[in-house]
């Protein structure tokens, strides 16, 4: 008993403490070189396609929907050679953990997989899907000590991260996959987001019934994420089941399913995001659900002062009904999303001109 009680104790003071110091600076300059080598490789015009301003309004513009519906601007992985895209994923791994690149991975591609599907549905259509369909923006010049940036946006993937004055941040970041889990031909079993669901689940589950009154969303479950692309300020009221009124059980369950988003960052700068967490009080973080019916939507939302992870598992689109097989998730940083508060500290420090107000507060 007195070794339980040392053990409850000791996990006490884990989910109060956060890291202790960090070597984010190690990654971004990783990030940098990954960044420079990639346009060094690309030829003017390609060059020319991928470089955009700071202030562009192409920084805040990405979306979850296919390329024939939402047009990205960029250089494509179908634009690049077989040399190029090694460079390509070189950046995108800069900044990820092997969890998050995996992930990243997987997402694209289970679009390939879904592209084969749709292609032998349509075989004159216009490919809407794929591997291919995933674009690389750099935002700013990153040889340079200016404030700079680069995005990855393509079908249920969109990565942004912004670099101000040796910090970096790392939202918003969307990862979805259609169908959530293969269950056809030789890839049937695979599902990139898995932990992102049965996390969730376990946490719900483990609520007793006066808990579930709190964390039980009113109306409709929701058939996407509210604060997607362009709805950044649809959640303003936090709502749910506070992590202050949690068993220490279910902080765990809490802390488990936040790191699970968290640690798809390299480890330094997961230890930097858990940390901004921390110092808001992990008390503070409320946990909401929406959706208990087998087989049918359901929806979670972790949302406190400076993070907000919505996930939804829906029907595939064009359905209706049958189980539900189509997973969105968003992180977003109530604060730091684009590197917001980063910018504003820096261009109110510097001497030279800020970018227009509309480049600096978007969705």
């Amino acid at each position: 008993m007195k070794r339980v009680c040392r053990m409850v104790t000791l996990f006490a003071c884990w989910l109060t403490v956060g890291p202790v110091g960090t070597a984010e600076p190690d990654v971004i300059a990783t990030m940098r070189d990954a960044a420079d080598g990639f346009l060094a490789a690309l030829s003017p015009e390609q060059r020319q396609q991928a470089s955009f301003a700071m202030a562009d309004e192409e920084r805040r513009l990405w979306s979850n929907l296919p390329s024939t519906i939402f047009e990205r601007e960029g250089v494509s992985c179908g634009e690049l050679s077989e040399e190029q895209r090694i460079l390509a994923h070189r950046l995108i791994q800069s900044p990820l953990s092997s969890q998050g690149y995996l992930k990243a991975a997987g997402i694209m591609r289970v679009d390939e997989i879904l592209n084969g599907y749709a292609s032998r549905a349509r075989p004159d259509a216009r490919p809407m899907f794929g591997q291919k369909l995933y674009w690389i923006g750099i935002f700013g010049d990153p040889s340079k000590e200016e404030p700079w940036g680069w995005q990855l946006d393509g079908h249920h993937l969109a990565l942004n991260f912004t670099v101000v004055d040796g910090s970096l941040s790392v939202t918003p970041a969307f990862l979805g996959s259609d169908p959530a889990q293969i269950r056809r031909e030789l890839d049937a079993g695979f599902y990139a987001l898995i932990k992102e669901d049965l996390r969730g689940w376990r946490l719900f589950e483990s609520l007793d019934p006066a808990q579930r009154k709190i964390a039980l969303l009113e109306g409709d479950t929701p058939s996407d994420v509210i604060a997607g692309p362009g709805r950044a300020d649809r959640l303003k009221e936090i709502r749910g089941l506070a992590a202050a009124d949690m068993a220490v059980s279910q902080r765990h369950l809490l802390r488990q399913l936040l790191d699970e988003y968290l640690n798809n960052l390299e480890p330094d700068v997961a230890a930097v995001q858990a940390a901004r967490v921390e110092a808001a009080g992990l008390e503070n973080l409320h946990f909401s659900w929406s959706g208990t019916e087998a087989g049918k939507p359901y929806y979670y939302r972790i949302h406190g002062p400076t993070v907000l992870i919505e996930f939804d598992n829906n029907y595939p689109p064009g359905r209706s009904g049958g189980p539900v097989n189509h997973i969105h998730t968003v992180w977003r940083d109530t604060e730091r999303d684009y590197g917001e508060d980063l910018l504003r500290k820096h261009y109110a420090q510097s001497p030279h001109h800020q970018p227009p107000l509309s480049a600096a507060n978007g969705p």
